[in-house]
């Protein structure tokens, strides 16, 4: 079955549920992008649920979901280097910015939308404070799917006239 398949038919059979399971499984694969931008986008306009609570239950299960590269980075730091030894300065830099700013970086970086997975990896290799982790996650991806949200629904709306 077709990753973008699954996804929406979790969303289909589950409601709100199945956003924050899609969510959850979108953002647990590393370097693999599955469209749970896209669900989103195309999801908010239906009006079944509340923009506002599409954003809530994706981003709930986003930042659980991106414990995955957060776990791989805090247990398998030598894995980690070694697979990725090409790009270790980029590693390193990023790193230097999670140490300096912590909270605010990993709120910024999550809601862009590619790069987060190797941040979320960076905040596990430095040992970063999971009880901050979780929270500056779901900041960010709120924010971001709260967007995107809110954008499906208004671009319907001029649209179509406001159904």
């Amino acid at each position: 079955m077709d990753a973008s398949v699954l996804l929406q038919s979790l969303v289909n059979s589950y409601g709100l549920i199945g956003i924050f399971l899609a969510s959850l499984i979108a953002n647990a694969t590393l370097f693999l992008p599955l469209p749970i931008d896209a669900i989103i986008l195309l999801i908010a306009p239906t009006k079944i649920f509340n923009p506002f609570l599409i954003a809530l239950f994706a981003a709930l299960g986003a930042s659980i979901g991106e414990s995955t590269g957060y776990f791989i980075g805090r247990g398998g730091r030598s894995v980690v280097e070694e697979k990725y030894h090409k790009h270790l300065n980029k590693i390193d830099d990023l790193s230097e910015k999670v140490s300096k700013w912590g909270f605010g970086f990993i709120v910024l970086m999550s809601f862009i939308p590619f790069l987060f997975d190797l941040i979320s990896v960076i905040a596990g290799m430095l040992e970063y404070d999971l009880k901050k982790f979780y929270p500056a996650v779901f900041i960010g991806r709120f924010c971001r799917y709260s967007i995107l949200a809110f954008f499906g629904v208004s671009v319907i709306e001029f649209f179509t006239g406001g159904i």
